[in-house]
């Protein structure tokens, strides 16, 4: 794996720019969006609620979102979903300034653009693999985990100090975001099709839903990664909402806490370039089972704590193999589905891996409404516990095995 050959690779620096750039917006619109719903509120529960309904909106179109993606041009869904980021962000930042923003809008544009991203982002996992060789894949890959610490290192403190000037320009700024990705998106060369199906006709919607799930429940390693990042997405988003909401609750100022995903971006970036090297040292389960107890230790160690130093830096130890570690999985799943299977592998890994994604805004803000900062805090950090033990005693997880030596379908 080279960053040589990527750096030549005119189509993916086209395609990483505009997801950057847009990346960029969306951690602003992200961390300002339960900032906006706790100030119309005054309510941490229903400021979860806009969470919630991004979170909702991903995991109802996950499913349709990836045989859409093995059979409608991939290019086509990528620009289309920019358009419509556009439009929907837009719309909140119009309404922002005419002071007519309300809750229920909040959750209806996080319910369809977290829909729309449930279609783009197999879609997206088709295109890379279309458009960068596969000695090159697990660079790209650390290479998007960058992007993606990089857009919260810059995104949070930026919307933070543009909320504090105007409660709209965030989102008017991740409106015009998506524009730009759409413009990048529409220069790149590769036309970026769906694999045609074998016998020419497609499978019906039901049944190519069926057969990514099917496929992925026969593989024991990725259903049982599956089934166990459920329950480590949930903890983590439930943690981080937390720290967020109890240090608002404290008077801390917006720029202060938009410093814990900065912090976070820059835990990420450092294991974003410390990543190839890892992936190409260690083996992928080895990095997995390390990672998330990692997590699990930095991210619990929060509930002993209220000085804000602390839990900006915590959680920014916690990110820094989650590059290494998404990396290896993602590269390890593309590396062994078939490619007229990519959307659909994708989709369903997705939807499993993110089926609790909803409740925990809403649990978040519960817990911190009824038990305190503390105790919803210890509560996300024995869920992860959990995890990380699954993990720990899975055979087949342990038996991952470097991304070099994966034997590609």
């Amino acid at each position: 794996m080279t960053a040589r050959g990527l750096l030549h690779n005119g189509d993916y620096l086209k395609l990483l720019t505009g997801q950057t750039i847009s990346s960029i917006g969306s951690s602003m619109s992200s961390f300002v969006f339960t900032l906006l719903g706790l100030a119309i509120t005054g309510s941490p529960v229903q400021a979860g609620l806009v969470g919630t309904s991004a979170a909702l909106g991903g995991i109802v179109a996950a499913l349709p979102g990836g045989a859409l993606a093995d059979r409608w041009s991939r290019r086509r869904i990528l620009i289309g979903y920019s358009l419509l980021g556009a439009v929907l962000f837009g719309s909140v930042a119009v309404v922002g300034w005419l002071g007519h923003l309300t809750l229920p809008h909040l959750m209806a544009v996080a319910l369809v653009n977290g829909a729309g991203y449930g279609l783009f982002m197999p879609a997206e996992t088709g295109a890379l693999r279309q458009i960068v060789p596969q000695e090159d894949l697990g660079t790209a890959l650390a290479a998007a985990h960058g992007r993606l610490n990089l857009a919260g290192l810059a995104g949070a403190p930026l919307g933070g100090l543009l909320y504090s000037i105007g409660r709209a320009i965030p989102i008017a700024v991740d409106a015009v975001s998506y524009l730009v990705m759409a413009v990048m998106l529409t220069t790149i060369r590769h036309p970026l099709p769906a694999t045609k199906p074998e016998g020419g006709a497609h499978e019906p919607m039901l049944k190519a839903i069926r057969s990514g799930l099917t496929w992925l429940f026969r593989q024991r390693d990725l259903r049982t990664i599956a089934v166990v990042a459920t329950l480590l997405n949930f903890a983590a988003n439930g943690t981080i909402l937390v720290l967020i909401l109890s240090m608002q609750q404290r008077g801390v100022p917006a720029s202060v806490i938009g410093l814990l995903e900065t912090a976070m971006g820059v835990g990420g970036l450092v294991g974003a370039f410390a990543a190839p090297k890892l992936l190409a040292r260690f083996s992928t389960g080895r990095i997995t089972i390390v990672g998330a107890w990692i997590i699990t230790v930095t991210f619990a160690g929060t509930a002993a704590s209220t000085r804000p130093v602390v839990l900006i830096l915590l959680p920014a130890l916690a990110i820094f193999l989650l590059p290494a570690l998404n990396s290896g999985l993602f590269g390890y799943q593309m590396l062994i589905t078939p490619d007229h299977l990519q959307g659909r592998a994708q989709s369903a890994f997705m939807f499993l891996s993110n089926g609790a994604a909803p409740l925990a805004p809403f649990l978040g803000g519960l817990f911190l409404e009824t038990l305190g900062a503390r105790g919803a805090l210890l509560i996300f950090g024995g869920l992860l516990a959990i995890g990380s033990v699954l993990l720990t005693i899975s055979r087949s997880i342990r038996s991952i095995p470097l991304l070099s030596e994966v034997e590609t379908a």
